[in-house]
């Protein structure tokens, strides 16, 4: 399969784009390669290959360059022949930098995949209707209070007119808690400075 087909787009947003490189174009000489080339177009900004992990991040002004114009310039890199020569088929890529290299780059990915995450999410919340206005909300819980004070009157029914009703003082912490249960109702009713 040709280096061309094995380049993959793995996110596009706007002025980011990361491709998943074939291993060939990781190393160091086509890395640099890589990376002044992309830093030489015209908008782009921030330029990162990581070898481990064969991604390449692309950060760029929207208005001055696109994805086309990045994909096309890859698409040259490769015809010209960047990470074509010397290639010894099994040998692995190993990372160039300091030993703490390889962390500073997952810190900065994870960084930069964050930053993208707050973007969706902020673009979601903001075109998510609203399921409920404040007043209809409002009417539901009123609803579903009336319902569950039924509910418990129906529950207790036989309770409160064979034996509550009949010896009220020894049942006295249940009539208080039905009390209560009617202030909190009737509080809930009142009208709100809103």
């Amino acid at each position: 399969m040709s280096l061309k087909k094995q380049i993959i787009l793995r996110y596009s947003g706007a002025g980011h784009v990361r491709f998943e490189l074939p291993a060939e174009l990781c190393e160091a000489s086509a890395r640099a390669q890589i990376e002044s080339a992309l830093r030489a177009l015209d908008g782009v900004y921030r330029v990162s290959l990581s070898p481990g992990s064969r991604k390449l991040s692309v950060r760029f002004d929207i208005a001055v360059c696109d994805l086309k114009a990045i994909g096309r310039r890859l698409g040259q890199l490769v015809d010209a022949g960047v990470g074509q020569a010397g290639r010894v088929q099994g040998a692995v890529s190993v990372p160039v930098g300091r030993p703490f290299g390889w962390l500073r780059e997952k810190a900065r990915e994870a960084g930069e995949t964050l930053a993208a995450m707050k973007i969706v999410a902020r673009r979601t919340m903001k075109n998510s209707p609203k399921l409920l206005t404040p007043a209809q909300e409002r009417g539901f819980i009123e609803f579903f209070n009336d319902v569950l004070v039924l509910y418990l009157i129906k529950l207790h029914w036989h309770l409160i007119t064979q034996h509550w009703l009949r010896q009220p003082l020894r049942y006295r912490y249940e009539w208080m808690a039905v009390f209560y249960m009617i202030f909190l109702l009737v509080r809930s009713r009142r009208p709100r400075n809103v």
